[in-house]
């Protein structure tokens, strides 16, 4: 896990359309499919990471400010691109990632030992949490948070109390805890940052079954998302593939067309696909710089966004038929129409 973790005319256009279109417009002046529209974040150096859709048809992201201005934000942005920060009120947090939750409010975990609850009006309140790295909900209407080092799975209700601490069982016993989702199979999954694991953990006992791919997936495995078919999907980050596992716990490859592309988060999109970004590394071809969609029978699809070098991190489906996206290093919001 990152823990704190072309085209001047092009975005002349696109900033243009940013203005006349959006997600709601569904009529006659709605952008062409694969069309990329981007917003600039408010604030400098900001960072944007993880993104969802909010129960008030905004979407939301953190700003961990990793870049140098210790932003500790969260944001919301309309449908029309119009974007409102919040303090988190923690100095140097790194909120990691963010959901929604089942109670209405925004949920979000962070460096700083903390299960934040964030309402739509921006109030945020702080929970006491160890070594959070990833936080879903599960099919129990709680939230689920694995602890990076701790090797455990904690379950909390949506009035911030601890209810349960599962053992994760992971095999070797070191590899620290990464992404977290609730499976289509009504259990939890998560991954293994530097190592070959996908665990599956039963939602009411907390009982787990390990299933290690080595040499099949190499090294650091990323964002896990449940997909439209039933599947999960992962970023197998060092191998450049596309990961989808059965609930069986069988699994598939699909490489990614860019050499090079660091697949970090990924999402399940409207359109019967899975979405993912491509980022990029230090090494030639730096800065792959596309959105991916991959159909459940493999088949990827790239898209260049439209700002070189702007380190795509997270995906989300949005409304209206569209996917979002953050770019960490310029500080913008991506949204792409299908």
């Amino acid at each position: 896990m990152l823990r704190h973790l072309q085209f001047a005319a092009i975005a002349a256009t696109l900033a243009l359309a940013a203005c006349s279109s959006s997600a709601s417009s569904l009529g006659p002046t709605r952008p062409p499919h694969g069309t990329i529209v981007e917003f600039t974040v408010p604030t400098a150096n900001a960072a944007p990471g993880s993104i969802v859709l909010g129960p008030d048809g905004n979407l939301w992201f953190l700003e961990d400010g990793e870049s140098g201005s210790f932003a500790n934000q969260v944001a919301k942005i309309t449908p029309t691109g119009v974007i409102t920060e919040y303090p988190l009120g923690t100095i140097n947090a790194f909120p990691a990632n963010i959901v929604s939750g089942p109670d209405g409010n925004l949920w979000y975990v962070d460096e700083a030992n903390h299960l934040g609850k964030v309402t739509t009006g921006g109030t945020v309140t702080l929970y006491p949490a160890t070594d959070p790295s990833s936080v879903a909900v599960g099919p129990d209407h709680n939230l689920w948070v694995t602890e990076f080092n701790g090797m455990k799975v904690d379950v909390y209700n949506t009035s911030g109390s601890l209810i349960h601490s599962y053992a994760s069982n992971t095999n070797p016993s070191n590899l620290q805890l990464e992404s977290i989702t609730a499976g289509p199979d009504g259990n939890m999954w998560f991954d293994t940052f530097s190592g070959d694991n996908v665990v599956k953990m039963v939602t009411g006992t907390g009982a787990t079954s390990t299933f290690t791919y080595s040499p099949t997936i190499q090294n650091t495995m990323r964002q896990i998302t449940s997909g439209p078919d039933g599947n999960l999907w992962l970023c197998a980050q060092d191998d450049n593939n596309i990961a989808k596992i059965t609930t069986a716990g069988a699994v598939t490859v699909y490489p990614i067309p860019s050499a090079n592309a660091k697949a970090f988060g990924i999402a399940a999109g409207p359109d019967g696909n899975v979405w993912f970004t491509e980022g990029g590394g230090n090494l030639p071809p730096a800065y792959v710089n596309k959105i991916g969609s991959i159909t459940p029978s493999g088949t990827v699809t790239e898209y260049h966004v439209p700002t070189a070098q702007s380190g795509v991190t997270y995906i989300t489906a949005g409304p209206g038929n569209t996917i979002w996206f953050t770019e960490s290093l310029t500080d913008k919001v991506g949204e792409l129409f299908l």
